[in-house]
C-alpha cells in the first residue's frame, strides 16, 4: 500500500476525529528553517537526522504552497525516514541522538533540542496527515525526553524561579542556547495549538518554558550585541543574530508574546547598528587571537598528562580538612554518590584529625593564615593559589574544581582552574548570603559577643579588623564570580541567594539549586524492643518524651531561646506528660557555660542534658531515641542538615525558618515551623507535640518518606554528574531515577 493511498484513506475520514488526532498545522516558519537549511551547523554534521528534519518541513510548506500530491509523499517518506532513526531510550522515552566530543577527545551521546524540536514538528505533521499510531507513540516518547533530559522540569538544574531550562546539548552542564530554547518553544507551542486533546501537563510545561525564555531574554542581550548561549557568553554571529530575529519574529506571532515582541525591536536595532557591527569585529578578533595564543601557551604552562582513567580527578578547596556541620555532610554525599566516578583531592589550610590516610591532601599556608579575620585571609588566599599553581604546573591536570564557599575557596582556585581548563562549580554553604540586610547585622551581632570577654585592647583590635574585613569580603566575592562556572546552593528560592548573586554579577543562569543528600539508610528506624534498649543505656525510661538538639552551642543558634520556650512549655503541660519531657543537647562550642548557668536559672536540671560533642554515628543513635526534634537557630542559608537527618531518622520536627527552606520540608503535615526567635509559637509547638505522642510518630513517618523521595543519592549524584559538564547520557539515564517518575534504563 503506497503512503500517498494511506494518506488518502484517512486524510478526511472521521477516524481522526474520533481517535483525537491533531488538527493539520500550517507551514513551519520559512524564514526559520530557510536560515536553518543555509547556516553551517556542526549539530547537522552529527547526525543525518536534523537536515532529515530540515527536509521534511521543506516538503509539508511546499505542499501547503502548492497542493502538489508528490510533495505531500515526499515529506511522509522523509518522516518515516526520521522515524527509522530514532534512538529508544529507558523510561518511555525516544530521541535522535548526536555525537559530541568530550574533553580528550573521546567521544559521548548526547541530545539536542534543536533536534528533538524539530523532530517533534515533523512527527506531529505526519500524525495529523495520517492518523497512523506510529506517530502517535513516537511523539509520546519524543515528549518523554523532552520532559527529562531537554527541559527536565527543574529536577536539578533550574533556570530562573519556574525551574524549567533547555539545553543544546543534553551534555552537562546546559548551555542555554537561545536556538535550542526557541526552536523548542516553537514546537511545543504547535502542539498545543493543534492537538486540543493533548496532556495538560505538557500545556503547563510550555507556559512555564515560555516564561522562563521571556526572563532569559535579558541575559541574552548582550551591551551591545546578542550572546549565542549562557553558558559560554560568546556573542553570536551576524548570521546567527539573523536566525535569532526570525526566531524571535515567529515566537511573538504566534504566542502573542509581548516581552519576545520588544526583544526583537532590540534584536532588529543590533542588525541595523554599525557600530554593534563595528564592535563585534573587534570582539571576535581579540577573541580569536586571544583563544589562539592560550591554546597555544597553555600545555606549557599547565600540562596534562594524559590519564586512561575513565575517573574525572576533582580538587575540593576548603578552609580545613576535615569540615564541620552541614559542608562536612555535603561532602560525604559527594564521596558517596560519586564514588567511581570522581577521583577527590582536597587542597585546605588546617588539617584537624590526624586519621586522613585514605584521603589525597595538598596542605598550604601557616595555622594563623584564617579565612574569618583580616588581613589573615589575603594570606590563606595567595598561598592557596601559589600551592594549587604548583600543583598544575607540576601536571596535576584536575577536570573539576569544587570549591566550599563562595569567596575565599573560590577566589584562590577558580581563576587557576579555569586557566588550566578545568571547571569551576563553587557549592556555596551560605556565604553569598552574609551580607544581606537582615542577616548581617547577626552576624556581626555574633562576632562581638565572642569578643565580649576579651581586653579594651583586643576588642579594639577587632573593630578594626572587621572594618577591614568586609570590603575585602565584597571585593573578593566580585572577583571570585568572573572566573566560577556554575554556583550549587541547597536550598529553595527566597532565601536570598538569587539577590545577592545579582547584585555582585552573578547571572541567575549559573545559580543551580539542589537538594541536599540525605541517605536514609544511615538512619534506621529500630524497633520498640530496640529502641527501649538503646533508652535504657542512656538512663532513659520507655515512656519519656525526649526532645533532641544536636549543633554547636554558637549564638546563631539560638539555644536561649529553645530553653526558654521549653521552660515555657512545661508551664502548660499536665504534671505526669512534664515529669516525662527530656531535652538532649549534644554538641560543643563557647557557649556551653552560659548554657548551663541558664539552665540553672530556669530550673531546668531535671529536664536537660548536655552530653557534648558527638560523632556522626552517635547522632545518628541520638534521633533513633528521640520524639521531638528542636531547630531554634536565628539565622541560616541554604538547607539545615540538622533537619534534614532528624527527618530522615523519623524525629518530629519543630524548627524555625532560618533558613527559609524549613518552611518547604515541614509542610503538609511532615512538621511544625515556627518564626524565628518566636517563644511563644515555640512553646505552643512543644505542648502540641509533647501531649500527643501518636502525632509525633505520624509527623515522624511523613518526614521520612519525603526524604526518600527528594533527598535520596540518586538525585544528589545526578546534580553532580550534569554539573560537573562530561556525564554521558548513558551515564545519568543507567544511573540515576529522575523525580519525575521516569525511570528506566537505556536499552541496546
Amino acid at each position: 500500500m503506497s503512503i500517498s493511498f494511506e494518506y488518502e484513506k484517512v486524510r478526511s475520514g472521521s477516524e481522526r476525529q474520533e481517535g483525537g488526532w491533531p488538527q493539520q498545522p500550517g507551514p513551519y516558519p520559512a524564514a526559520v528553517l530557510e536560515l536553518c537549511l543555509s547556516l553551517s551547523n556542526p549539530l547537522a554534521a552529527s547526525t543525518i537526522a536534523l537536515p532529515t528534519a530540515w527536509r521534511a518541513l521543506g516538503h509539508w510548506n511546499r505542499s501547503l504552497e502548492s497542493g502538489d500530491r508528490q510533495e505531500r509523499d515526499l515529506f511522509l517518506e522523509e518522516a518515516r525516514h526520521l522515524l527509522a532513526l530514532e534512538q529508544p531510550l529507558g523510561h518511555g522515552a525516544g530521541g535522535w541522538l548526536l555525537v559530541s566530543t568530550r574533553p580528550g577527545g573521546r567521544g559521548a551521546l548526547c541530545l539536542s533540542a534543536p533536534m528533538q524540536s524539530c523532530a517533534l514538528a515533523v512527527l506531529l505533521r505526519a500524525l495529523s496527515m495520517t492518523g497512523d499510531q506510529v506517530y502517535a507513540l513516537a511523539l509520546e516518547r519524543c515528549l518523554a525526553t523532552f520532559r527529562r533530559d531537554i527541559l527536565d522540569g527543574g529536577i536539578c538544574s533550574p533556570l530562573y524561579a519556574d525551574g524549567i531550562f533547555f539545553e543544546e546539548l543534553a551534555l552537562y552542564p546546559a548551555t542555554h542556547s537561545f536556538n535550542g530554547m526557541a526552536l523548542a518553544l516553537l514546537s511545543l507551542h504547535e502542539l498545543i495549538r493543534y492537538w486540543p486533546a493533548c496532556d495538560e501537563a505538557i500545556r503547563q510545561l510550555f507556559q512555564q518554558a515560555l516564561t522562563t525564555f521571556e526572563q532569559s531574554l535579558s541575559e541574552f542581550s548582550g551591551p551591545f550585541w546578542p550572546y549565542r548561549d549562557l553558558a559560554t557568553r560568546h556573542l553570536a554571529t551576524p548570521q546567527e543574530l539573523t536566525l535569532q530575529i526570525a526566531l524571535l519574529d515567529a515566537l511573538a506571532t504566534s504566542t502573542k508574546s509581548e516581552v519576545c515582541a520588544r526583544a526583537l525591536q532590540r534584536w532588529q536595532r543590533y542588525a541595523r547598528s554599525w557600530q554593534g557591527r563595528l564592535r563585534y569585529r573587534r570582539w571576535h578578533i581579540r577573541h580569536s587571537l586571544s583563544a589562539r595564543l592560550w591554546r597555544r601557551w597553555q600545555p606549557h604552562l599547565f600540562p596534562r598528562p594524559v590519564d586512561s582513567s575513565n575517573q574525572l580527578r576533582v580538587c575540593v578547596p576548603l578552609p580545613a580538612f576535615p569540615a564541620i556541620g552541614g559542608v562536612l555532610t555535603v561532602l560525604e554525599g559527594i564521596e558517596e554518590a560519586m564514588q567511581g566516578h570522581w577521583r577527590m583531592e582536597y587542597l585546605t589550610r588546617a588539617i584537624t584529625d590526624q586519621e586522613t590516610g585514605r584521603y589525597i591532601i595538598h596542605r598550604f599556608g601557616r595555622s594563623w593564615m584564617g579565612a574569618s579575620h583580616f588581613p589573615f585571609v589575603w594570606f590563606y588566599v595567595l598561598t592557596g593559589a601559589a600551592r594549587l599553581f604548583a600543583l598544575l604546573r607540576r601536571g596535576t591536570a584536575f577536570d573539576l574544581v569544587l570549591p566550599q564557599d563562595a569567596v575565599f575557596s573560590a577566589l584562590l582556585s577558580a581563576p587557576l582552574g579555569r586557566l588550566a581548563g578545568a571547571r569551576v562549580i563553587c557549592i556555596d554553604h551560605g556565604h553569598l548570603t552574609l551580607l544581606q540586610e537582615d542577616i548581617h547585622p547577626l552576624h556581626l551581632a555574633e562576632r562581638r559577643h565572642l569578643l565580649a570577654h576579651r581586653s579594651r585592647l583586643r576588642r579594639f583590635i577587632g573593630r578594626v579588623q572587621e572594618w577591614c574585613y568586609w570590603p575585602s569580603y565584597r571585593l573578593m566575592l566580585r572577583l571570585a564570580a568572573r572566573c566560577v562556572d556554575q554556583y550549587l546552593v541547597p536550598g529553595v528560592a527566597g532565601d536570598g541567594v538569587e539577590t545577592m548573586a545579582a547584585r555582585f554579577g552573578i547571572p541567575a543562569s549559573r545559580v543551580v539549586r539542589f537538594a541536599s543528600m540525605v541517605n536514609i539508610e544511615r538512619y534506621p528506624v529500630p524497633s520498640e524492643e530496640e529502641r527501649a534498649r538503646r533508652r535504657q543505656e542512656y538512663g532513659l525510661r520507655q515512656d519519656d518524651m525526649v526532645v533532641a538538639i544536636a549543633c554547636r552551642l554558637t549564638p546563631e543558634k539560638g539555644l536561649d531561646l529553645a530553653l526558654a520556650s521549653l521552660a515555657r512549655a512545661l508551664e502548660h503541660l499536665q504534671p505526669s506528660t512534664r515529669a516525662r519531657v527530656r531535652l538532649i543537647i549534644a554538641g560543643d562550642g563557647p557557649l556551653r557555660p552560659e548554657l548551663e548557668q541558664t539552665i540553672d536559672q530556669l530550673q531546668l536540671q531535671e529536664h536537660c542534658a548536655l552530653w557534648g560533642e558527638l560523632p556522626a554515628p552517635e547522632i545518628a543513635r541520638l534521633l533513633s531515641i528521640s520524639d521531638i526534634f528542636l531547630y531554634t537557630s536565628t539565622r541560616g542559608a541554604c538547607f539545615s542538615m540538622a533537619v534534614l537527618e532528624a527527618m530522615a531518622a523519623g524525629c518530629a520536627v519543630i524548627a524555625s525558618t532560618r533558613p527559609p527552606s524549613n518552611a518547604l520540608l515541614l509542610a503538609e503535615g511532615r512538621g511544625i515551623a515556627v518564626r524565628p526567635a518566636d517563644i511563644e509559637e515555640t512553646a505552643s509547638a512543644l505542648v502540641r507535640l509533647l501531649a500527643n505522642p501518636a502525632l509525633c510518630r505520624q509527623m515522624g513517618q511523613a518526614a521520612r518518606a519525603y526524604i526518600a523521595d527528594r533527598h535520596s543519592p540518586e538525585a544528589f549524584r545526578r546534580v553532580l554528574l550534569r554539573a560537573s559538564g562530561w556525564a554521558a547520557l548513558e551515564q545519568i539515564s543507567t544511573e540515576t531515577v529522575a523525580r519525575t517518575g521516569l525511570e528506566g534504563e537505556v536499552e541496546d
